[in-house]
């Protein structure tokens, strides 16, 4: 891949050099984030250019190119791969697979309609409910208990989460409301510490913009400051050590499972899943 014939090894180099990150996570999912943003524009390498060039080659040596131009409002939308088909699920067998990729505010009723179908449904033949946050990256947290009541409700299934490097903020809620209701985490570390700063604001400064953290987030510990003294009187040196989550079971998506389409991650969890039923069962003879 290359952009404006510039190779994209370069052009990531300099998108490392403007991006802020605390986690491997927060560099990868920004850098994928920057490479589909007008900011490509103020790179050294592209700052003269009115216009930007993707140029891709597949393993066949085929090539495809797709061209915008400066302050076009049709530039590539990188929110709908992001967040794919939120607030959607779907039955393989004895599993049921809930999507569950965004809690912004705009997803509100998705995710009431979502939940409400669900109740109607009939699982008493489901075994397994998977509940995938990847590319959660947050919103309204109030949005994270609707799936939870429902979950709780069918505290009789097994409880499998599928994680990645771009959840954050609301996501990392989820992932600890999930991991409450004993659920077996499969997939990457998540891109934040458990423990973190949020609720960022937009200042700007001399026609600079800059992003500010307004709190501190403990969420395993029910934790919140949103005030300097606040945190000087609840948050400790221990409670800043960043705490990295890492899954059960690392899996990651493989390149040559990506290029065919297929969910490495999923597939493992679903063959995951009835392998431990299978072994359930053998052990009181069923």
């Amino acid at each position: 891949m290359s952009i404006n014939s510039i190779p994209i090894n370069k052009i990531i180099s300099e998108l490392d050099n403007i991006s802020v990150y605390g986690t491997i996570g927060k560099k990868i999912s920004d850098v994928e984030a920057l490479l589909s943003n007008d900011r490509l524009f103020s790179l050294p390498s592209l700052r003269n250019t009115k216009k930007i060039e993707y140029k891709f080659e597949d393993e066949n040596k085929n090539t495809a190119s797709k061209t915008f131009n400066k302050k076009n409002n049709n530039n590539f939308n990188y929110n709908e791969p992001l967040y794919g088909k939120n607030a959607t699920y779907e039955i393989i067998n004895d599993c049921l697979i809930y999507t569950h990729s965004s809690i912004q505010l705009r997803f509100k009723e998705a995710i009431e309609g979502a939940i409400k179908r669900l109740e109607q449904e009939d699982l008493s033949k489901i075994k397994t409910i998977i509940v995938d946050i990847r590319g959660n990256t947050g919103g309204h947290s109030k949005l994270n208990e609707l799936l939870m009541n429902f979950l709780r409700r069918h505290s009789d299934k097994k409880l499998i989460c599928l994680t990645d490097y771009k959840v954050f903020s609301g996501g990392r809620f989820a992932l600890r409301d999930l991991l409450a209701l004993g659920a077996i985490s499969i997939g990457e570390g998540i891109g934040t510490p458990i423990n973190c700063y949020g609720n960022f604001k937009l200042f700007t400064v001399d026609d600079h913009e800059f992003f500010v953290s307004t709190c501190y987030h403990h969420p395993c510990k029910h934790l919140q400051a949103n005030s300097k003294e606040q945190f000087n009187e609840l948050i400790t040196k221990d409670l800043q050590v960043p705490i990295i989550f890492k899954p059960d079971i690392e899996v990651k998506q493989t390149k040559e499972d990506f290029l065919n389409g297929i969910d490495t991650v999923l597939n493992y969890a679903i063959k995951y899943s009835k392998k431990q039923l299978n072994r359930s069962s053998s052990r009181y003879g069923i």
